[in-house]
């Protein structure tokens, strides 16, 4: 016992010393190759994602800004230079040279026509990022790369704007053409088409549809004198006729009817009384009239329907055909040499079809003996105008033409019926809509004169968004 206690005293207790140094040595050498490097390639690949990020939206921005800058110049090549130029400007706005160290840079804005009625453009990107741990490896610089298209619809605009009297005495008549002039100028001559109707008691298009229209659809709107009525119905389908003669399916084609009040005329084949000469049926205008914004029962007519060029001296010519007639020299007899309102105008809308407005009967047609049943009846007539617009009918009057697809936009300033201009746009924000069909469009509120440019600018960027 004693030598085997003797032996246990002699060896002591284990030496660790030497296990610590080889746990130090393994930490240090799992630190060194394994832990640092999963940082140092978590660091580098966190930078590579932002930059990444950085680079596709820049591109995604560059696109967008050249689609709208394609609107810009004379001609295709003045526009595409100035897309492509845009673009680039975007570009380094939104990704600096020598983000996050990254070096080589190159980008590149190309625009083309893809299709008959269809341009694009696209920027292309790539950059060089350096490694910053992972470069003690020997990792050479990733290369990251981007790309974006945008692609412009072409766009046939027909500018429905009322000119009556009410914007004259709200002294609106001016800013309303400023606002429009503004409007023009966003868009593309040579590639989009527009044209100018104006409307008060008659209408007629100023401006055909045509790819050089900033010059005489400005010079023509710096003419406009208002004055008279408002005819929208016939305005509206006559803007129809000239998209529908176009026929242009491949293009947005759309509608920007602007109104500062309600419908207060149509126009229509009238039947005739014995008070006159001639006991044909008289085409011409017929309108209640105001006092203070309210509407009256005396009712006035007949007025020729096509307006003269601007600037006009009169919105209110009496028809030709008028021997014997009591309105030949008194328009307010009207109710004297006229039996009713047909119920459908000249251009096939009806005054009753889509029930908007209640209207009172007479004989085989409408009742004229209220003002309040004239713009009733008128307003019927715009909005079954639109819905047939919408719906792309043919149309009676030019060989049962036709043109699906378009779009209508509305911007009301003032006492409007919004519910009307609502209805005339299909704006989704009417719910329910009785007379919803076609393309979805909008309408925008200028509760006054100094809203109308915001107001012209708006459906202008709804359209081209649309047009993208």
């Amino acid at each position: 016992m004693f030598g085997s206690c003797f032996k246990r005293g002699a060896a002591g207790p284990p030496k660790r010393s030497g296990r610590r140094g080889f746990v130090l040595v393994a930490t240090t050498a799992a630190v060194l190759l394994v832990l640092l490097p999963a940082i140092g390639l978590a660091v580098d690949m966190g930078v590579m994602y932002l930059v990444q990020l950085r680079l596709s939206a820049a591109c995604d921005a560059a696109a967008l800004a050249g689609a709208r800058a394609l609107s810009r110049g004379m001609d295709d090549t003045a526009q595409r230079a100035y897309a492509k130029a845009t673009a680039d400007t975007y570009f380094h706005a939104n990704f600096a040279t020598g983000y996050f160290a990254s070096i080589n840079l190159q980008v590149d804005s190309v625009a083309a026509t893809d299709s008959t009625y269809m341009r694009s453009i696209t920027t292309t990107s790539s950059v060089e990022l350096p490694f910053v741990f992972m470069r003690a490896l020997g990792r050479a610089p990733m290369t990251l790369r981007a790309s974006a298209k945008s692609t412009r619809r072409d766009v046939n605009i027909m500018i429905v704007m009322d000119r009556s009297g009410s914007l004259t005495n709200s002294g609106a008549c001016a800013p309303l053409k400023t606002a429009a002039v503004n409007f023009v100028d966003k868009f593309a001559e040579s590639r989009d088409n527009l044209g100018l109707i104006t409307f008060a008691t008659s209408s007629m298009i100023d401006v055909a549809l045509t790819t050089a229209f900033k010059a005489p659809v400005e010079s023509t709107l710096n003419k406009v004198i208002c004055t008279g009525a408002t005819s929208s119905a016939q305005a509206l389908w006559q803007s129809y006729q000239a998209l529908a003669a176009l026929a242009q399916t491949g293009a947005l084609n759309a509608i920007v009817f602007f109104t500062d009040g309600r419908p207060t005329a149509v126009t229509e084949d009238f039947p005739i009384q014995a008070n006159c000469t001639s006991r044909a049926a008289k085409r011409g205008v017929l309108t209640p009239g105001y006092s203070s914004g309210v509407v009256t029962n005396t009712i006035f007519g007949l007025y020729k329907q096509d307006a003269t060029a601007q600037p006009m001296t009169t919105d209110l010519t009496v028809i030709a055909d008028n021997a014997g007639c009591a309105f030949r020299n008194d328009t307010t007899q009207v109710r004297s040499d006229v039996t009713y309102a047909p119920l459908f105008d000249y251009w096939g809308n009806s005054l009753k079809a889509t029930a908007y407005r209640t209207v009172t009967t007479s004989g085989a047609g409408l009742s004229i003996t209220t003002g309040q049943n004239v713009e009733n009846f008128s307003t019927n007539a715009a909005d079954h105008a639109a819905l047939r617009i919408r719906r792309g009918d043919p149309d009676p009057l030019k060989a049962n033409r036709t043109l699906p697809g378009v779009t209508i936009f509305s911007i009301g300033l003032g006492a409007v019926d919004d519910v009307l201009l609502k209805r005339i746009a299909n704006d989704p924000s009417l719910i329910p809509n009785p007379v919803a069909a076609g393309n979805p469009g909008r309408y925008f509120y200028a509760a006054d004169a100094t809203q109308l440019d915001l107001a012209f600018t708006r459906v202008a960027s709804e359209m081209l968004r649309l047009a993208r």
